[in-house]
């Protein structure tokens, strides 16, 4: 278990090694990986995706979050 700090500042334990922050919407959503290759296939996706699906899915922020 690891344990990470959200970008809202809650504390969580999670069996991950790493977690994507998406901020969507005025809003945080946090997806948690076991490998970093998922978590950067994840990243990658929408710092590479047009702006036009970003706008449709209101992604201002991408981040990725390693354990504490």
């Amino acid at each position: 278990m690891a344990t990470f700090t959200l970008q809202t500042g809650r504390t969580v334990d999670k069996p991950a090694e790493y977690c994507v922050a998406i901020k969507a919407n005025g809003r945080w959503k946090h997806q948690f990986f076991k490998s970093y290759k998922g978590a950067m296939n994840e990243l990658r996706f929408w710092r590479n995706s047009s702006q036009a699906t970003r706008d449709y899915y209101d992604v201002t922020e991408v981040q990725l979050i390693k354990p504490d």
